[in-house]
């Protein structure tokens, strides 16, 4: 999918004018200034998961576009049709977008050996923002979606969100089981055969949900 000087999110939302041919919906809100490329690479922070002591979670850009594809390779086409909610065939031209700094930040989970298990996203619309998430099917249910998510939400707070919102698909509990986890009150809403969660968060250090310090950085990554 081709760069531009608009920002969309991941999925297809009512609420907002799809541009046809580019995947995702298109918002109103103008882009920051593109990064400098030093800023996409912050130091790394290891956490715990089920499984593995040393999964280690980073903020990513463009220069992960090749690792992101080869993560898509290795979902499921139920995977990625959950995540992107749309023909699965198209899923691999969002990524340039949704890896672009301009459109919003992204934090990656990775192995020790290098490989991408897990690709979060919190993407502008206008004054809101879009939480996405795509965990690997082997690297599900072992807490990962929810160690990237609690790093989005404190990316966000930082930024002085009030909330945050996913898109899922009615059918789909994970998400919803991951928004909960973060102890945020959580709004459920079906629009358009699609469930819309919307997180309602804490004053800048109310919560104590800032990102780990190693993910702190520059405004824009």
């Amino acid at each position: 999918m081709a760069d531009s000087d608009s920002s969309h999110g991941s999925t297809r939302f009512p609420r907002l004018q799809f541009r046809k041919g580019e995947g995702g919906y298109h918002a109103g809100r103008p882009c920051p200034p593109a990064a400098p490329r030093n800023e996409l690479a912050p130091p790394r922070v290891t956490v715990r998961v089920a499984g593995c002591d040393g999964l280690v979670l980073r903020a990513a850009g463009p220069a992960d576009l090749e690792a992101a594809l080869a993560l898509h390779g290795r979902c499921s086409p139920g995977t990625l049709a959950g995540r992107y909610h749309g023909p699965v065939a198209e899923a691999d031209s969002y990524l340039r977008h949704l890896l672009s700094p301009r459109h919003g930040r992204s934090v990656v989970a990775e192995t020790g050996a290098g490989q991408l298990v897990a690709l979060g996203h919190l993407l502008w619309d206008g004054e809101e923002s879009e939480v996405a998430l795509l965990v690997e099917d082997a690297w599900q249910r072992r807490g990962v979606g929810s160690a990237v998510l609690r790093e989005l939400i404190g990316l966000a707070e930082r930024d002085g969100r009030e909330t945050v919102y996913a898109v899922t698909r009615t059918s789909n509990a994970g998400m919803a089981a991951v928004l909960r986890a973060t102890g945020l009150p959580v709004e459920h809403r079906a629009e358009e055969g699609a469930l819309v969660l919307t997180a309602r968060l804490s004053p800048a250090g109310g919560r104590g949900a800032q990102p780990s310090a190693a993910l702190h950085g520059p405004a824009r990554w």
